[in-house]
């Protein structure tokens, strides 16, 4: 069913439900009782009735109202899977164009879009490839911004299908190895992908053969060796389309990765698929090009750089700098000495600017594309991280770990499992690190949390070190600010599809199913329908003293039924103590003494900062408003075609007209001119035009804000900061976490407790699998997601969905 928020919004007013409205709607669509549809499986469970009734006007209004939201919803459902078909069409006429474009019957098609763009200043090629190859991602990125606009008017609550078994994307195939946990879905594209590379190198391969022409050779050139270099440069372009993706999935705020609900955590590991084929072109380009030139005696052409043909020694150093980035990226280069890593991936600007040199300015329009929605993308979190953003409080737990509360205004949209990039300028200006948002957004709409968990000898030990000065001083006066990128994450709540919710955390990974579990309460406090009704918490940590940061989250001030309202339970296991030596939470304590040692174990310090309310998040942010991310788009768009114009009527133009000394004309600028005219014409536009839209974006944000009507309620933001202390402190007698449900000395038995969940679910249940830890933990959890859904393994006939948080590079 579908609801737009501002129904939603009149549904759920301050938290009181209209219960008979949200029946009523639910009652039309299934023909269900009243009693029936209040909340998943009324029948299984005792619940507490609601309080309050509705006045008759009320309930006639809300009748009246139910025929327009139901309309609305449909037509808005309408548009999203018109958006959507039209997207799959562009899709597929992109992959129509690349499958087509080596094949001799569609050269006839080529030529005449190349004839249709020869009056233009990008001339008849260099045209005719960005209409290929770069206008059918513009459209979906349009279409993907609108779809979104769509999709945030709308609240769906879709319950995931009892089909028994995981969809494609869900299901890990592969696990293990250089390509990670790979789904059957990722599998099938990765194998059309290849297809797709066999059908244009084949076809290119065929084309050369039938057409080589003997007498074109020249004197030093044989016959393999001239088809050795047809053969690299047909690699070479299929390069050039690789990399007009390359760029998409590191894209932090890419619409079209919010559009298809791709995470950047998860797309990172397309970046490197994509990277490392793309590499392999390119260096079996190169030394293709090198072996034909050996073998003609014409080594020397290596270090050529002609005006105007293909500048080779360019393309060697575009190649240099991309194999160094190669290497620097394989798996166990990255993980041991990840800051060699990070830095030598800035030579991506080398690789951009050489490869521009090398190809010239009309082959580069075939990865204009990418690089242009990257470079935008890029922009845009430029603009964001330029502000100081004030930090509320900072909270040190007795086990090591410190909670931040960041400012953010109202208009950034937030999810349970979206996370922060975090940057401490105090700390370094360059260092930036990606942290689990701990807090749900019916926490508050002015803030934001996380949870960091120091390292010795890192950048977050130095944080804990900035930290515990303030809190010493008991007041803030450096005033610690940050800088932030995001959220990112998950477009919608994914989570709240499944009936049965299994959280598997490792550490610190227990961060985003803190927002999780905050999230859920408040929504069955707010009495929302179609929740998880079974949640399983499973979480290994090597000390009893981690245990303390489900202290976070008071159920019972949060949701004081929360019991009779869903099934919650949790599987502690601490992996370096044989008992419960340092476990504080025992309920046969008295509750005094429960409260002196939360105040003692638990918050050990807690500051707060009023000024951090005139410092909150930019609002100018890849995940902000749609409308202004269409207009920047549209800006640095025209902006690129104004900035490249220019130079083609004020430079290119005027030094072609001329005539050389002889009368003659000139052969016009050389190709790597060109090639730089078109990436700096792709900058500037970006940063002049965009940036003009971007500071008029951030200008009427910050007014429509109000930073001084938010000062108003700096009292009444921080006595509920400041409260949150007592609210756990009161709390400690009703933690998630004790002895019962505490294992010691050992590790989580996956299979054991996933055959529990599978026998109490209905046949053909599908349950979410959300891990969060190290990648040892993913593949364990990986491997017994594959192993239930396996069709050997058909005892219960219940499916394990899988799902990654983990955020590794």
């Amino acid at each position: 069913m579908v609801l737009t928020k501002r129904d939603v919004a009149t549904v759920f007013d301050d938290g009181n439900v209209s219960l008979q409205f949200a029946k009523g709607l639910a009652g039309r669509r299934t023909g269900k009782s009243i009693g029936e549809t209040t909340m998943p499986r009324q029948s299984d469970r005792n619940r507490k009735s609601s309080k309050g009734t509705m006045s008759e006007a009320d309930t006639q209004s809300n009748c009246n109202s139910k025929y327009i939201t139901h309309d609305l919803g449909w037509k808005l459902t309408a548009v999203k899977w018109g958006l959507s078909l039209a997207m799959c069409l562009v899709v597929g006429c992109y992959g129509a164009i690349l499958a087509a474009f080596p094949v001799e019957s569609f050269q006839n098609i080529k030529e005449t879009i190349f004839q249709k763009m020869v009056d233009t200043p990008f001339g008849s090629k260099g045209g005719g490839l960005l209409v290929l190859f770069a206008s059918p991602l513009l459209v979906l990125t349009l279409l993907a911004i609108i779809n979104l606009e769509v999709s945030s008017r709308m609240v769906t609550f879709n319950r995931e299908k009892a089909k028994g078994r995981a969809s494609l994307q869900k299901h890990p195939l592969f696990i293990g190895g250089w390509m990670g946990i790979v789904s059957a879905a990722e599998f099938l594209w990765i194998l059309l992908f290849l297809v797709m590379f066999t059908w244009i190198m084949g076809n290119y391969l065929i084309r050369d053969s039938r057409h080589f022409d003997v007498t074109s050779l020249k004197p030093v050139e044989t016959v393999w060796s001239k088809k050795l270099k047809r053969t690299a440069s047909h690699l070479g372009f299929f390069g050039l389309i690789c990399l007009n993706f390359l760029f998409l999935p590191v894209s932090r705020g890419s619409v079209l990765l919010r559009a298809l609900d791709i995470p950047f955590e998860h797309a990172v590991k397309y970046h490197i698929w994509l990277g490392y084929f793309m590499m392999t072109c390119f260096t079996l380009h190169g030394h293709f090009y090198i072996i034909a030139w050996y073998s003609e005696d014409s080594l020397s052409k290596i270090f050529n750089w002609a005006p105007h043909k293909v500048a080779n020694f360019a393309g060697v150093i575009a190649l240099l700098a991309g194999i160094t980035m190669w290497v620097t990226s394989i798996s166990w280069v990255r993980k041991r000495y990840f800051e060699t890593f990070f830095w030598v991936h800035h030579l991506y600007i080398v690789f951009v600017f050489f490869m521009a040199f090398h190809v010239g300015g009309v082959l580069f329009n075939v990865a204009f594309c990418g690089i242009f929605l990257f470079v935008f993308d890029r922009f845009l979190r430029f603009c964001q991280s330029r502000g100081n953003v004030g930090v509320l409080t900072t909270k040190l737990l007795a086990c090591g770990i410190f909670e931040l509360t960041l400012i953010k205004p109202p208009g950034i949209k937030l999810h349970a499992l979206n996370y922060i990039y975090l940057n401490i300028p105090e700390i370094s200006k360059l260092e930036w690190h990606p942290f689990s948002v701990s807090s749900s957004p019916y926490d508050g709409d002015n803030w934001l949390k996380v949870l960091i968990k120091p390292s010795y000898g890192g950048w977050t030990h130095r944080l804990q070190g900035l930290v515990s000065d303030v809190v010493k001083r008991g007041r803030c006066p450096s005033n610690i600010s940050a800088a932030v990128e995001g959220p990112y994450g998950h477009e919608s709540d994914f989570f709240l599809q499944y009936e049965t919710l299994v959280l598997v955390a490792g550490g610190i990974g227990i961060s985003p199913f803190v927002a999780v579990l905050r999230d859920l309460l408040q929504r069955y406090q707010r009495q929302q329908s179609n929740l998880p009704s079974n949640v399983h918490l499973i979480w290994a940590v090597q000390k009893s003293e981690e245990l303390q940061l489900l202290d976070l989250i008071p159920a019972s001030a949060i949701c004081p039924d929360y019991r009779l309202k869903f099934n919650l339970q949790i599987h502690a296991f601490v992996t370096r103590e044989s008992s419960p030596i340092s476990l504080e939470c025992k309920p046969e304590a008295p509750a005094s003494h429960l409260v002196d040692q939360f105040k003692k174990s638990r918050i050990l310090a807690s500051v707060s900062n009023a000024e951090a309310f005139n410092k909150p998040m930019s609002m100018v942010a890849g995940t902000g408003s749609n409308l202004w991310i269409t207009s920047c788009f549209l800006a640095s768009l025209l902006g690129y075609i104004v900035v490249y114009f220019s130079i083609y009527y004020f430079v290119v133009q005027p030094f072609e007209q001329e005539s050389a000394g002889d009368g003659k004309p000139r052969e016009g600028l050389p190709r790597w001119v060109k090639g730089l005219f078109n990436v700096i014409s792709l900058i500037l536009g970006v940063a002049i035009f965009g940036g003009f839209v971007a500071s008029l974006w951030n200008y009427l944000g910050r007014l429509h804000q109000g930073l001084s009507e938010i000062g108003d309620e700096n009292s009444r933001l921080l006595s509920i900061s400041n409260t949150e202390d007592t609210v756990y402190a009161n709390e400690s007698a009703d933690c998630l976490v004790h002895p019962s449900n505490t294992h010691f000395g050992q590790r989580p038995n996956l299979r054991e407790i996933f055959d529990g969940c599978a026998k109490s679910q209905q046949p053909g249940a599908n349950i979410g699998v959300l891990v969060c830890g190290p990648e040892s933990l993913q593949i364990s959890v990986a491997e017994t997601c594959r192993a239930f859904n396996n069709i050997d393994y058909d005892l219960h006939k219940v499916a394990f969905s899988y799902h990654s948080l983990s955020f590794d590079l």
